[in-house]
């Protein structure tokens, strides 16, 4: 009897927690705001670009997967290549760009051509080190794997810095790129607008991460996404997919202290997107980013979309074989003309095939970084 008291007590206190937390949302409860959307974070995001010419993505985390699989079903859309066509993205080399289409509408690759080529397209993306995110292959693989459709090919145009030919580049060359670094925003929203004015539509599906995302800066920083939505005012929306909040400790934890997906959970919403203003998440306290005063979420995005229970996000790095025999000395030929510019140590072939042909894949929930946003967003759930 005690025992079955004591379950009682537990469960009462938890629905007090429960109810206390709503009762301090702004605008009603998460919950009750969720039960009336219906719309899927596809239909939002493609929704948006009949009132809007540029739709910039937020990305939750470079590394997470899934949030590809949400892009690749909104550029499959048939509407999406025909009225839009075109996707921009932080990362990977601008002055690759040509290549990477060339290769995005090749019908005559086979499957596993294609996937090689990614591979190779990944390798070229940076230098030494090597971007190990997987999902940078995974999706232009998936953007050429949806060209074989039909004529309407969709192109993409990589923003970021980069070398234009590895295989004639100096130590001056990698000087002169990372001497460009302290305006890499600027440079972002200057490679965009290059791309966007010899573009064939009005319409551009951007993605950026992070801060890089906002159409406001932060402080002295200067923002990819502000400067975009200076230079076409009215005409820019930007969409958070759901993440995490950075902490004043500089580690990872739920947004609202887990509120937010727990609320998606309770709802059994994983799969929806809705705009922010007036809504009650769009009047919760930004807390992106550690800094005071930043005012809700609706006042740094014009919506949001929920793709997936945050315990299933997938952190997923490198692959098999990216580093075979002949790229290795590639590799370790680029990390020396790195050293001839910081002195830095060039790793062995063997460490740099143990660094990046093991394949890391682990969900959010079996990942110690995250253990406390797992912690936080269980305190809320009503089951």
């Amino acid at each position: 009897m005690e025992d079955f008291n004591m379950k009682i007590l537990y469960a009462l206190i938890l629905s007090m927690s429960v109810i206390i937390a709503n009762a301090q949302e702004p605008g009603g409860t998460y919950e009750d705001f969720l039960a009336s959307q219906n719309l899927s974070a596809k239909e939002y995001i493609l929704n948006l670009f009949k009132k809007y010419d540029i739709v910039i993505l937020c990305e939750r985390d470079h590394r997470e997967l899934t949030q590809y699989d949400l892009i690749l079903e909104v550029i499959s859309d048939e509407r999406f290549r025909a009225e839009v066509g075109n996707v921009y993205t932080e990362i990977g080399n601008f002055q690759r760009n040509n290549f990477l289409n060339e290769y995005l509408c090749n019908d005559a690759l086979s499957d596993i051509s294609a996937k090689r080529k990614a591979l190779e397209i990944q390798r070229d993306s940076y230098g030494a080190g090597l971007w190990e995110k997987s999902n940078y292959a995974y999706f232009i693989y998936g953007v050429w794997d949806i060209n074989k459709v039909d004529d309407n090919d969709v192109n993409v145009y990589n923003l970021d810095i980069g070398i234009r030919d590895w295989a004639t580049a100096t130590a001056e060359d990698i000087r002169e790129r990372d001497s460009l670094m302290p305006q890499r925003d600027s440079i972002l929203a200057d490679n965009f607008l290059r791309a966007y004015n010899v573009s064939s539509t009005e319409k551009a599906l951007v993605i950026m991460n992070f801060r890089h995302a906002f159409v406001k800066d932060i402080g002295k920083s200067a923002n990819a996404g502000r400067y975009i939505a200076e230079l076409f005012p009215g005409k820019v929306a930007n969409v958070m997919i759901s993440g995490t909040s950075l902490s004043y400790d500089m580690s990872l934890t739920a947004i609202a202290q887990g509120r937010w997906d727990a609320s998606f959970m309770n709802a059994g919403k994983e799969n929806v997107g809705f705009d922010l203003a007036g809504s009650p998440f769009g009047q919760t306290r930004f807390d992106m980013i550690p800094l005071p005063d930043c005012g809700n979420y609706e006042d740094w995005f014009t919506g949001m979309v929920y793709y997936g229970y945050f315990p299933d996000y997938r952190i997923v790095c490198n692959f098999k074989n990216f580093l075979n025999r002949r790229f290795a000395k590639e590799l370790i030929r680029r990390y020396r003309l790195e050293a001839e510019v910081y002195d830095n140590p060039v790793p062995t072939e063997k460490e740099l095939k143990a660094r990046y042909n093991t394949i890391i894949d682990r969900r959010y929930s079996d990942e110690a970084m995250f253990v406390e946003s797992m912690r936080q967003i269980k305190k809320y759930l009503m089951y």
